[in-house]
C-alpha cells in the first residue's frame, strides 16, 4: 500500500511537470507567432547585417545595402550603424510596398555627434525618399535645433535634440499635419501639408542622408522602422521602449524549433 502511494505521488508530478512543460510551450509559441503588421513597411534593427546587406524585419524584405563602410557597434537595442558623416549610409531599392500616398510614421533611435550636415550645412538626413517628389525627408536641423520634416512643405519641432545622446525621434504625417516626437513627446505639429506623391516616387529609401548632398549623417542610428498609418501617441511610445527581441522574439521562419529548444534548456 505505502509503495503504492508513493508512485501514485510520483505519478501525479511527472504529469504536473509535462502540463506545466506543455503551458510554457503553448504561451511561448503565442508569444513567437507575434508577426510584423502589414502597416510596418520596413524595420531595420541592425542587430544582423550580412556583409554590406541590412536585414528588414518587415514582412516585406526590402533589405538594404551599406555604403561606405558604417561601423557594426552596440547601439541603444542589441546592434547599431556608426555612420561617419561623409561616406557611410544604407540605401533600399524602391519596391511598391514602400509606397506612401497619405499618412505614415517613420521613427529611429539616433545618437548624433552634430546637428549639421557637412561643412555646416542647415540639415542632417536620419533617413529619406527621394526629393522630387518627395515621398518624406527627416532631418535634424541647425536652426531650430531639432528636427526637421518634408513632406509636401517642411515644418520643424520645438524641443531640442541633444548631442552625443541617445534619443528616440519621430516624424509622422497624419490628414496633412506633420507631428514629432522626441523620447515619446509631442514636441510640435505643423498643419496645412499636401500628401506624398505615393506611387510617382520610385527613388529609393536611404538612411544616414538625404537625396541632396551635404546631408550625411554623423553619429549612430538604431531601429529604424517605417510605416504606411500614423501611429498613435501610445503606439510610439511602445515602439520607442522596444527592441526587435522585445517585438520579435523568434525568427518566423525558426519559430516552433528555436520555441521548443529554450522550453528544453529551462528544464536542465
Amino acid at each position: 500500500m505505502w509503495k503504492l502511494t508513493i508512485y501514485n505521488k510520483e505519478k501525479n508530478m511527472k504529469h504536473l511537470c509535462i502540463m506545466m512543460v506543455l503551458m510554457m510551450f503553448v504561451v511561448s509559441m503565442a508569444h513567437a507567432l507575434k508577426e510584423p503588421e502589414e502597416s510596418m513597411i520596413l524595420y531595420m534593427s541592425f542587430d544582423t547585417v550580412d556583409g554590406k546587406n541590412t536585414i528588414d524585419h518587415s514582412k516585406y524584405g526590402n533589405n538594404g545595402e551599406m555604403a561606405g563602410a558604417p561601423e557594426h557597434v552596440d547601439g541603444k537595442f542589441g546592434k547599431a550603424l556608426q555612420f561617419d558623416g561623409q561616406n557611410d549610409w544604407v540605401e533600399i531599392p524602391h519596391d511598391d510596398s514602400l509606397t506612401v500616398d497619405k499618412d505614415f510614421t517613420v521613427m529611429a533611435w539616433i545618437n548624433p555627434e552634430r546637428i549639421t550636415g557637412p561643412n555646416d550645412a542647415q540639415w542632417q538626413g536620419i533617413l529619406a525618399k527621394s526629393n522630387n517628389p518627395r515621398s518624406y525627408s527627416f532631418y535634424t536641423e541647425r536652426n531650430s535645433n531639432c528636427l526637421h520634416l518634408s513632406v509636401g512643405g517642411g515644418s520643424v519641432c520645438q524641443g531640442d535634440i541633444v548631442l552625443n545622446e541617445w534619443q528616440h525621434v519621430v516624424g509622422q504625417m497624419e490628414a496633412g499635419t506633420h507631428r514629432y516626437y522626441i523620447n515619446g513627446e509631442n514636441v510640435g505639429e505643423s498643419g496645412g501639408k499636401q500628401n506624398p506623391p505615393g506611387k510617382a516616387d520610385t527613388a529609393t529609401v536611404v538612411i544616414a542622408k538625404t537625396h541632396e548632398g551635404n546631408r550625411q549623417f554623423l553619429g549612430l542610428i538604431d531601429e529604424v522602422r517605417i510605416w504606411n498609418r500614423a501611429l498613435s501617441e501610445e503606439e510610439v511610445i511602445e515602439q520607442m521602449e522596444s527592441g526587435h527581441f522585445e517585438l520579435f522574439p523568434v525568427d518566423p521562419r525558426h519559430k516552433a524549433a528555436t520555441t521548443w529548444g529554450t522550453i528544453k534548456s529551462r528544464k536542465q
